[in-house]
């Protein structure tokens, strides 16, 4: 099981924007480049979008998200907008 955070979608969001920002990149190697972006960012959406539908259902029954996988981090005392 993954043991990924939200804190590291973003860095790898961040180092696949850093990739294709690199001058020394041929044709190609920006193509591909491109084509992993278009997947991290596909990818990343679906994440988000989990993520939001989660915290609707945790604020729609009332829970504090302190059993959510995606709250583990947060302070218990911190109450859900």
């Amino acid at each position: 099981m993954a043991r990924n955070k939200m804190e590291d979608l973003r860095d790898h969001l961040f180092a696949a924007l850093e990739r294709l920002n690199e001058d020394d990149l041929n044709p190609e190697q920006l193509e591909a480049e491109l084509r992993k972006a278009k997947a991290i960012s596909h990818l990343s959406g679906a994440i988000v979008e989990t993520a939001k539908v989660e915290i609707e259902f945790i604020k729609a029954i009332e829970a504090d998200g302190t059993n959510s996988e995606l709250f583990k981090s947060v302070n218990p005392q911190k109450q859900l907008v």
